[in-house]
């Protein structure tokens, strides 16, 4: 037997004395080979919405992109392994292996690179927790509004989704991707009439169970739906009522294991090839029913854990990501959970009515120091729909982060030209306390009326810089997008937009080191990298600490 991950392996050994022959596990591959798909012919594998969104922001298709190889699945295959899924992004299969010789055979494979439990038959679930509903408030209708919110008008208005909306912005021709435990009763939910009537629910996948309907599983996802899709005049208006929707089951809401996270990585591939825009991922992850398979905090760094790792791939591809914080701060735990760690994700954390921070919600900074959460909004009282047809509020980030993906849906087709990567930093620059970020609601509440119509006029570039330390207390470390650049300009701005400093520099590697001048005051800064053709930027925070 080859020395590929001893250590699962040996994990591997012990729970197959006594297993029930249903272990899931990732073969990860060595490489691409043989597989019939080509970089120069996307459309045998990506859609054509999913080509233009990726041509529009000047993202290259790779072999990263490339379906996994054909001809090592039949070669598992043969070994009597059953293939569940496969997964191009990390380049290898979900299965279930029923036996240890089987995985000793599988290992045996020159294109074999791995074997990695991801489901432990054995651990006792640990079901979901019911979302605690309480009767739904009103607010008063404004004639000067396109919608009568109901309910839900406050968590819509904190944010200025209204102003968006009232300009004709509601989501029309973009499309959300939701991650969640299943979608029940959204087939005859009164808050999706008009999805329905208007074709808008564009697709369906279960990956916890593909033979099982998802609007018979589990209700988070249709709650999680509601805040952003319902569309019942006077009672209940999402912030994205206009918008298409993908809805997958990612999430076994009767366990909590690892393969979930891979779930989520197939779920994302998916997205990717059906053109979604924004995923939103009310779903997060550190403590499993099987204890092997916890997360560390120190994994909560923003590309560890396999869900982080995927979330920076589909922002990479074009996709914007928004994932709930977490509702740990009660608990032992406390921090903000993956994959809304990743580098990117936006993770959205929880306020009330008024804007201030709730208890529950998930702490910052994240492992490495990076602010987290990103942004907060309205996770306590929230209105929702109930899969009984009441409207009733709950909390929870579940229900802050799908409210920020149905604004950011309407803020992109809003500004059409814009990548992924500007819609998000005009996200994070409208934040109320964008200037002094905090652990626990990281920039703040986005104003998207602010974002739509005064920051497209901040410094933008093609590509985030990497910069570390962030936050700095001056000295800064910029990781370059080349090497031995040759000369380069470089200017610094502060938050308003002014211009301190403009200089040519040069480099003879990918790194340049800075030192921010002590009189400069605490606060957000950004770079501009301008480099032939190119321009790149970033952003840092200068304390005192």
């Amino acid at each position: 037997m080859k020395s590929k991950n001893l250590l699962l392996l040996l994990i591997c050994s012990m729970l197959f004395l006594n297993a029930s022959s249903q272990e899931k596990y990732f073969i990860a591959f060595t490489d691409k080979n043989g597989t019939q798909f080509s970089v120069d012919n996307p459309s045998e594998f990506l859609t054509q919405r999913s080509i233009e969104r990726r041509a529009k922001q000047g993202i290259a298709i790779t072999e990263r992109d490339l379906p996994v190889s054909q001809s090592y699945i039949d070669e598992i295959e043969q070994l009597g392994v059953n293939i569940l899924y496969s997964l191009k992004w990390f380049n290898g299969v979900i299965a279930v292996i029923s036996t240890e010789e089987m995985v000793n055979n599988v290992l045996d494979k020159t294109f074999v690179n791995g074997v990695f439990m991801v489901f432990d038959s054995q651990a006792k679930g640990i079901p979901l927790a019911d979302e605690d509903f309480f009767q739904a408030y009103s607010s008063k209708a404004s004639a000067e509004d396109y919608y009568s919110y109901g309910a839900s008008a406050a968590q819509v208005k904190m944010m200025n989704g209204h102003k968006l909306h009232n300009l004709g912005f509601r989501g029309n021709g973009m499309r959300i991707a939701v991650f969640d435990s299943g979608f029940n009763s959204v087939n005859v939910m009164s808050a999706f009439d008009s999805l329905r009537s208007n074709n808008k629910i564009i697709y369906t996948k279960d990956f916890v169970n593909p033979t099982s309907n998802i609007y018979n599983e589990h209700y988070h996802g249709a709650i999680v739906l509601s805040a952003m899709a319902a569309n019942i005049p006077e009672v209940l208006v999402g912030t994205a009522p206009e918008a298409e929707y993908i809805l997958i089951r990612s999430e076994d809401a009767t366990s909590e294991q690892i393969i979930e996270e891979y779930n989520w990585a197939a779920a994302a591939e998916l997205a990717d090839s059906l053109g979604a825009d924004v995923i939103n991922s009310s779903l997060g992850y550190y403590e499993f029913d099987s204890e092997w398979q916890n997360h560390t905090f120190s994994d909560m760094d923003g590309e560890t854990t396999p869900s982080a790792r995927a979330a920076n791939i589909a922002a990479n591809v074009g996709m914007i990501v928004v994932a709930s914080a977490g509702n740990e701060a009660n608990n032992e735990w406390g921090r903000i959970i993956t994959p809304s760690d990743a580098f990117g994700a936006i993770a959205v954390g929880a306020v009330d009515s008024k804007g201030e921070y709730v208890s529950f919600s998930s702490v910052g900074p994240s492992a490495d120091g990076r602010v987290k959460p990103d942004v907060v909004s309205m996770g306590y009282l929230t209105a929702v729909q109930q899969v009984s047809g009441e409207i009733s509020t709950a909390n929870g980030t579940s229900l802050s982060a799908p409210l920020v993906s149905g604004l950011i849906s309407c803020l992109w087709q809003a500004l059409p030209d814009a990548s992924a990567e500007e819609i998000y930093n005009f996200t994070i620059r409208s934040a109320s306390q964008f200037s002094n970020p905090s652990p626990t609601l990281g920039y703040g509440i986005p104003d998207f009326e602010l974002a739509l119509n005064e920051l497209p006029n901040f410094p933008r570039g093609e590509a985030n810089l990497r910069l570390f330390p962030n936050p700095t207390n001056g000295k800064l470390t910029i990781l370059i997008p080349c090497n031995n650049c040759n000369e380069m300009f470089l200017s610094l701005f502060d938050i308003s937009g002014k211009q301190l400093v403009g200089e040519v520099i040069s480099s003879t590697g990918n790194v340049i080191n800075i030192d921010i001048p002590e009189t400069y005051p605490e606060g957000v800064y950004f770079l501009r990298l301008i480099q032939g053709n190119n321009y790149y930027t970033g952003k840092f925070v200068k304390t005192s600490l």
